[in-house]
């Protein structure tokens, strides 16, 4: 019995020191003999700059380098066993300079541009961060970089940012003014003394909450996007490659802790960690299997053998996989893209032909729906471009809804006849719960020249934005009758009840004598003036019982959605205001934003009348019908605080003589 429990012993000891000693070596593969050896030798030497005013990306907290770079590179030391030499700088220029002069390895955050390219290397990127055109509250109109190149408008952007390349080489029309920081571009806006800024999301988000500035927004998302990514010194491309490994290693689990660094994480108990009970379940059957393990140590050793260089080779493809693929559509991405142009440029691969896709109504999708279902809007239009393009064709999504299709040995026909397929699909696709509409541009090189695939990659997404903005409103009213449909459906809001308000409308603006625009914006804003509940659980509707304060708020943010809604259309944006100030009341206590007396817009004020009137006089779970008089009473009541006391007067003077 003792020498059973000492084989016993000696068996456990033994695989558990196997198994540890395969897990190191399995976490060091993935880099090869020649890169550990070189990171061996060049681990003093690698030194990397950072700039300590771009949250949230980089900055300092308590004096110390924080942000989203600074977890990565954190997680960077841990995959590649090293420690990076991090340097602080008050600014890019200043960072740039540095690596010009090779006095600095590389730099952890920074967008590949043309002129950055002369000198650095760039990894995949690992953050996306579109750029934006930041207004005050009070201009309507949208804006483009075209646009602006037209335009005697004051324009500010940071020093040093990528963007500003971009403006030089693509707009050089455009005139602008450069500031030291993003904070002090949003201030200056804020204040009136610049009137737009171009800016990264991210930055603009930032200072936004941080400094509680409420009179500016989002004029419009640029089609330049700041993909960040890590730069190194052009001389030493392998670097360059162990960090594209090293960030490959980084799991979506790790993504996300990065993502919720500013929420606070609970420790787990032992027993709560999956590890734990994979060890104690593993424990079990080890003492149950330990005789017949000894026993059969040599063929059970080489099976394990076997087995692992399975892993190795199945973690190699995995990784190649997550490389030049796009986590979420499955499509390769701009790292393959750029790879497979400079493959075809040497096989002159002609005639060549490109598609431009861009998803129409995403931004709608994520604020009316949430992004999971743009998330799946995104997938499913995937699905419909790599069903209706050949084998040899190559589909990459190279931007947050942009997609581009490589097509070799193409020619303007077909890639023609390709598009109008991609666009019947996408127009007979089932709404789930919106159609997944795409613009779709293509263009086709037949011979090289000096520009390469810029040009025709320029065309094609010139003839795509052409497409977009032929079809906009027709893909907005395939949206907006979407929208309305799920509303019913959902029962958030009673159909009939919307055509008894469209037709009070009519008649209490002929009473009153309106223009016959005034009218039909009068009825448009009763068809359409709960549009934004679409977007808040139908549970809280069909809720008995007093709801919470935080369901109360969800629901009081349905005027404001509705509003985003409609704002998106040209045709529908000048009923806006009014569905965002249908719940305001005359002596201001209403919401979202306090208004008072004739700063409600007229509609507004008159529709809430007619609204309160639909709902005495029809039942709902929560009130009774009312009678003639107790409306009325009620009205009369409620005058000179919820409702404009001269309309009541005579919208009480209609019933009471129409009845």
């Amino acid at each position: 019995m003792l020498v059973l429990i000492l084989l016993i012993f000696i068996g456990i000891i033994t695989i558990f020191s196997l198994i540890n000693a395969k897990c190191a070596k399995a976490e060091e593969i993935f880099l090869t003999d020649e890169e550990r050896t070189w990171l061996d030798e060049h681990k003093d030497e690698i030194k990397i700059g950072y700039t300590i005013d771009y949250p949230p990306v980089e900055f300092l907290d308590n004096g110390q380098y924080a942000g989203i770079s600074a977890d990565y590179f954190k997680l960077l030391e841990q995959k590649l066993g090293i420690k990076f030499q991090m340097v602080q700088f008050d600014n890019f220029d200043e960072l740039i300079k540095q690596v010009q002069k090779k006095e600095l390895t590389g730099i952890t955050a920074a967008t590949k541009t043309t002129e950055r390219s002369k000198y650095l290397d760039f990894t995949v990127p690992y953050i996306e961060n579109p750029n934006v055109i930041i207004t005050r509250k009070n201009f309507s109109e949208k804006l483009t970089f075209e646009k602006l190149e037209n335009t005697s408008m004051d324009i500010l952007a940071v020093e040093g940012y990528d963007i500003i390349e971009f403006l030089n080489e693509n707009h050089p029309k455009l005139e602008y003014r450069t500031v030291k920081s993003p904070n002090d571009g949003m201030r200056m806006v804020a204040f009136g003394e610049a009137d737009a800024m171009i800016i990264e999301i991210m930055s603009a988000t930032e200072t936004i909450e941080r400094d509680n500035i409420s009179n500016l927004i989002v004029n419009v998302e640029t089609p330049y996007q700041s993909s960040l990514s890590v730069a190194t010194r052009s001389d030493w491309p392998i670097l360059n490659q162990i960090l594209n490994k090293g960030l490959a290693q980084i799991t979506d689990h790790e993504k996300k802790v990065i993502e919720q660094k500013w929420m606070s994480l609970q420790r787990q108990s032992l027993f709560h960690n999956t590890y734990f009970w994979i060890g104690v379940v593993c424990f079990i059957l080890l003492l149950i299997i330990i005789i017949i393990v000894i026993l059969a140590w040599n063929s059970s050793l080489q099976a394990a053998v076997k087995e692992k260089t399975q892993a190795i080779e199945e973690s190699k493809k995995e990784l190649m996989f997550k490389t030049y693929h796009d986590e979420l559509t499955g499509l390769y991405n701009r790292m393959y893209m750029a790879e497979i142009l400079k493959q075809l440029k040497q096989e002159n691969s002609l005639q060549f032909s490109i598609i431009v896709a861009d998803l129409n109504g995403l931004k709608i999708t994520n604020d009316t729906f949430g992004h999971e279902i743009g998330d799946q809007m995104l997938i499913r239009v995937s699905e419909i471009i790599k069903e209706n393009i050949k084998s040899n064709h190559v589909p990459c999504r190279i931007g947050g809804d942009e997609i581009v299709v490589l097509m070799p040995s193409t020619d303007e026909r077909e890639s023609i006849q390709i598009v109008e397929k991609i666009q019947n699909a996408a127009l007979t696709a089932r709404e789930d719960p919106i159609k997944p509409l795409v613009a779709l541009g293509c263009a086709t090189m037949y011979e090289y020249d000096n520009n390469g695939y810029n040009s025709l990659f320029k065309l094609a997404e010139d003839r795509m934005y052409a497409n977009k903005m032929a079809n906009s409103e027709r893909n907005y009213d395939m949206i907006i009758n979407a929208i309305k449909k799920k509303l019913y459906e959902n029962n958030n809001e009673s159909k009939e009840h919307c055509k008894r308000l469209v037709e009070m409308c009519r008649q209490m603006g002929e009473i009153l004598d309106l223009e016959k625009s005034d009218i039909e914006s009068l009825a448009l804003l009763a068809e359409l003036h709960d549009i934004g509940k679409v977007g808040i659980e139908k549970e809280l509707f069909q809720k008995k019982g007093m709801l919470t304060m935080e369901e109360w708020q969800k629901i009081k943010s349905h005027s404001e959605l509705g509003f985003k809604i409609v704002s998106a259309s040209t045709k529908l944006s000048y009923i806006g205001k009014s569905i965002f100030a249908h719940h305001e009341h005359w002596d201001g206590s209403g919401y979202p934003q306090g208004l008072k007396g004739e700063e409600i817009p007229f509609t507004a004020r008159l529709f809430s009348i007619l609204e309160a009137y639909d709902v005495m006089t029809h039942e709902r779970n929560y009130k009774p019908i009312y009678t003639k008089e107790m409306i009325i009473q009620e009205l009369k009541d409620n005058s000179g605080t919820q409702f404009d006391p001269n309309l009541v007067e005579k919208f009480v003077n209609y019933i009471s003589n129409a009845y």
